[in-house]
């Protein structure tokens, strides 16, 4: 199982706030998965006649506005942190 060591016991996870390094990062990250969906949209929906590309071509753009909304609160985190 996940999060188990070899005696069987659960592994605790330690969760911190993210430093600036981390947001930057996410944000590079996301930005990122947006152009590249983006570019996915982009070959995909020009050629649907299969139906596991019809399937991407309508499932990116639900991909590209999550991932837009994960890249808003981003920024809005790091703005956060460098306000006084």
């Amino acid at each position: 199982m996940a999060g188990e060591s070899r005696s069987g016991s659960r592994s605790a996870v330690v969760y911190r706030r993210p430093d600036d390094k981390d947001l930057n990062a996410a944000i590079a990250h996301t930005e990122e998965a947006i152009q590249r969906a983006l570019d996915l949209l982009n070959v995909v929906s020009g050629h649907p006649t299969i139906k596991g590309l019809s399937n991407v071509a309508e499932s990116t753009p639900l991909l590209i506005k999550k991932l837009e909304q994960d890249l808003k609160k981003l920024e809005k985190a790091r703005e956060r942190k460098s306000d006084p």
